[in-house]
């Protein structure tokens, strides 16, 4: 929904960090990811017409396959498209992909490409072309992470066969990486609404001719100005030589921007949760565990701590996704009662001083959080303060990053606070079974209908899901909070009708409506 209403020229003095320094697909496999607050915006006049112009970093490739840097994702986002793309609900919607089957193990996806596709410069689009794409991206820098359960990528007549390690229903969420087409230049060529042009550091995005969807795009061309730093980007988007970019209000070191603009959010898998120690200690205890999550009050950390850039959530899935189960989350969701009732079924009851005790023990916790992070670390007051109301002693330990991780590889902490970016099929096998499994948490279950969830594809996944969420709600390994919103920040009266999805900040651009349309 577009921010019109509700940020109408806007001059924000506000910490951001761009999410062109590197917010990429790594955050997928890696561990807990930083980020900060920013304060609320303040209302200003709407400045004179400027054109639309975006930034890019003349340091990092702009080959989408290549690149590790947002802003130039970004860019190519106008330029190449993939055999899908996540809408606002994270479903996948066919762009290149004609129609796609699966074998009956769940093993080989056979996917059709459309037959009517050209590249900028007009040669066809074939299944080679599809081929040639996924095998670079296995090893491409912000997609990789995604395709590891690829084991393979081959042409046939008209279609692209992906063979996987282990069954995926929702692959087509996995697939809108960028089809791009070697020309034999530094930048290789695509088939969406704009194509790359000029040289040297003089770079603009030209209209093409060629687009296959025959929608006309709202600007004849528009330019690329060159940003190498951070003090670049500020100074550019201030002076309005960039007009448009896409940044984490809530990203951690951030930078301060000012200028009067529009602030579009859409939904992301960037994932906020409570991890448990699950295989010693107090939270060994599932009862704990399910009481725990019931003492965080998500709504009030999305509205007061993110500044409403989030959207809270019990379960490892977006609430706007069809796989969402508000039963489910009502049971993990906000309830100091039900919290309290669990708890004194583990035998935790509070005493005169208002803690709670099991015989001589203390319900006490260690909660551990990099201290890098502001806005971390405001959560994590917060919900300690959550967890005291339930009387439970809790000692927050703020750590620098190496100890921060240090500590969770060890199982150093009862809880800790983090954030990863699920893949768009939303597979939290990582945090049950695997690397970011730091709480050692195992049960036989619920990997089983973790396994089953991911193979299931259509309405058996969304009633697989209602199972898999059941049996988290039993046997909790994390406690998610919510998921962050990413933000398209435009110049004020700039650009109407914006859609910005996750992977495409730029998509439906060719319904834009502009001054120039």
């Amino acid at each position: 929904m577009s921010a019109r209403g509700r940020l109408a020229a806007l001059i924000l003095a506000l910490a951001l960090v761009l999410t062109a320094c590197g917010d990429t697909e790594r955050a997928e496999t890696q561990g807990p990811v930083d980020a900060s607050a920013a304060p609320a915006p303040t209302v200003s006049a709407a400045p004179e017409a400027a054109r639309f112009t975006l930034g890019y970093a003349p340091g990092s490739s702009l080959d989408p396959l290549s690149t590790a840097d947002q802003s130039n994702l970004d860019v190519a986002a106008l330029v190449y498209e993939g055999l899908y793309q996540l809408d606002s609900a994270f479903e996948a919607q066919p762009v290149l992909a004609q129609s796609s089957t699966v074998s009956a193990d769940g093993l080989i996806w056979t996917v059709t490409i459309r037959g009517d596709v050209v590249f900028s410069n007009g040669e066809p689009l074939t299944a080679q072309h599809v081929a040639d794409s996924l095998q670079r991206a296995k090893s491409s820098p912000a997609y990789a992470a995604r395709l590891a359960g690829v084991s393979s990528v081959q042409a046939a007549e008209g279609a692209v066969v992906i063979t996987l390690t282990a069954p995926n229903g929702a692959l087509p969420a996995l697939l809108d990486v960028p089809v791009v087409l070697d020309a034999g230049g530094e930048v290789p060529l695509g088939t969406g609404p704009y194509v790359i042009d000029g040289d040297g550091e003089s770079l603009w995005l030209a209209a093409n001719p060629n687009w296959w969807q025959g929608r006309t795009p709202p600007y004849d061309f528009i330019p690329l100005f060159p940003c190498d730093t951070p003090e670049d980007w500020v100074s550019a988007f201030d002076g309005g030589q960039v007009t448009a970019l896409t940044t984490d209000f809530t990203a951690a070191n951030a930078l301060g921007y000012t200028g009067t603009y529009e602030a579009h959010d859409f939904a992301s898998s960037a994932m906020l949760f409570v991890g448990f120690r699950t295989s010693r200690g107090v939270c060994a205890s599932a009862q704990v565990r399910t009481a725990i999550s019931q003492a965080f009050d998500r709504r009030t950390l999305v509205s007061s701590l993110l500044s409403g850039h989030g959207t809270a959530s019990a379960l490892p899935v977006h609430p706007a996704s069809t796989q969402y189960s508000q039963i489910a989350a009502d049971g993990l969701d906000y309830d100091p009662d039900s919290a309290a009732a669990l708890l004194d079924e583990a035998g935790y009851v509070p005493g005169e001083d208002g803690v709670r005790r099991r015989g001589n023990t203390a319900l006490s916790l260690r909660l551990v959080v990099n201290r890098d992070s502001t806005i971390k670390t405001a959560i994590a007051g917060q919900l300690a303060q959550d967890l005291q109301a339930l009387g439970a002693e809790v000692t927050v330990e703020e750590l620098g990053w190496a100890d921060y991780t240090a500590a969770l590889a060890a199982g150093d902490f009862d809880l800790y606070l983090g954030e990863v970016r699920l893949t768009g099929d939303f597979d939290c096998t990582t945090l049950v079974s695997g690397a970011l499994n730091y709480g050692s948490y195992a049960s036989a279950e619920v990997s089983q209908m973790l396994n089953a969830w991911r193979a299931a594809a259509g309405q058996a996944r969304v009633t697989a899901a209602q199972a898999l969420w059941e049996a988290l709600a039993d046997d909790l390994p994390f406690a998610v909070l919510c998921f962050k919103n990413q933000s398209l920040l435009v110049r004020w009266g700039m650009v109407e009708n914006l859609a910005p999805v996750q992977g495409n900040p730029f998509a439906g651009v060719e319904n834009w409506q502009t001054e120039e349309n």
